[in-house]
């Protein structure tokens, strides 16, 4: 008996260790689903895309999914059949626990290890935020005050709200320098951080997270801007031209440039296209010139908006579907459009990021006798 007790307690020791040390185990329970059910397990790709990774049967609410080793250190999504809400939860060693229904999905509770733990407690912070918000909004709309007066007061009040956001994520990371809940909360904010804020932001976690997908494109991102930040020489590329040719930027070295990456189906690029044909208008003699990229794939539409704007500067375009993955604008960083950059004469950039009337103030410094 003793011999048998030892070998059964080797055998679970075995059995623990193989599930501990490979697999995250995530076992739920969800009422209000009868039957079978698909599960799909998603990672998120882009804005609007996710890819299934892996996919299982729930059974009378209840269903189980084993994670991979590689595929910790991520946030992903549980996916119940064709309903629309789904459950995020952080992939680690341990079990993880998800508990709610198929009517409010999205209020589901997600426990047992110490990511998703920190993850709970942030989405309680947050509602308590977005709960002042809303109060904070329905008071400006009942207030009687002038639009100044309440530009101010609340303005104000919101930007404590967004400190209080910040405050609570930098002090995750600072608490625990290997949190992958607080990493992904810098990564969230990726496209609105410098590349020094991204490397001040870095040297919080440990190099252990090195290889975690978040710190590696956080880096990527930081790279990318570095080489195009103001005083340093902006990255050459060729596209085509609206005659089938093909022009590169450095062709226009000897000028100040506006670079305007834009797009037909833009609504705010055709906008900004107002403040760049004033600039153009009135300093073109003097020695700017306008290249605007286009991140159309449909050269018909491209040249429709060219015609419809008056847009009478220099064109290009790769004419490629996947507009901010397309290669010249990934070698720009864009996340967003209209992207605008200034270029001295040497190919040297002056400013990004500028538009509408700062724009038309920071080139009219250029050229002061104009």
């Amino acid at each position: 008996m003793r011999k048998f007790g030892g070998l059964m307690y080797l055998l679970c020791m075995l059995i623990l260790s193989s599930c501990s040390d490979d697999v995250c185990r995530v076992d739920g329970k969800m009422s209000d689903f009868p039957g079978e059910t698909t599960v799909y397990l998603l990672r998120r790709t882009g804005e609007f895309t996710r890819d299934t990774l892996i996919q299982t049967v729930m059974k009378d609410g209840s269903f189980r999914v084993d994670i991979p080793r590689d595929l910790w250190g991520e946030q992903y999504s549980l996916k119940f059949g064709d309903k629309r809400s789904s459950v995020e939860f952080f992939a680690e060693q341990g079990n993880v626990r998800v508990e709610g229904n198929g009517k409010t999905i999205y209020d589901a509770k997600v426990t047992g290890t110490a990511e998703n733990d920190s993850w709970d407690r942030y989405q309680k912070f947050t509602w308590e935020i977005s709960r002042e918000r809303s109060r904070l909004m329905k008071e400006i709309g009942e207030s009687a005050d002038p639009d100044s007066v309440k530009r101010v007061r609340y303005g104000q009040l919101f930007e404590t709200l967004d400190a209080e956001m910040n405050h609570y994520r930098d002090s995750l990371a600072q608490a625990d320098v290997n949190s992958v809940v607080a990493l992904f909360l810098y990564y969230q904010s990726l496209q609105l951080l410098k590349y020094d804020e991204i490397d001040r932001t870095l040297e919080k976690f440990t190099p252990q997270l090195a290889d975690n997908r978040y710190y590696k494109e956080l880096k990527a991102q930081a790279d990318i801007l570095r080489k195009i930040a103001p005083g340093v020489i902006a990255p050459d590329f060729e596209v085509k031209t609206v005659d089938d040719g093909t022009i590169k930027l450095s062709s226009f070295r000897g000028k100040y440039l506006i670079l305007d990456f834009w797009a037909s189906w833009c609504a705010p690029c055709r906008e900004e296209t107002v403040y760049v044909k004033d600039i153009y208008n009135k300093f073109h003699n003097a020695g700017l010139e306008v290249f605007s990229v286009s991140l159309d794939d449909k050269k018909a539409a491209w040249l429709k908006a060219i015609e419809e704007d008056g847009m009478i500067w220099n064109h290009g375009c790769q004419l490629l579907k996947g507009g901010k993955n397309t290669p010249v604008a990934q070698l720009y960083g864009i996340d967003g459009i209209p992207a605008i950059w200034v270029i001295d004469p040497e190919g040297k950039i002056l400013a990004q990021g500028l538009k509408g009337k700062e724009l038309v103030a920071f080139c009219t410094r250029l050229f002061p006798n104009k």
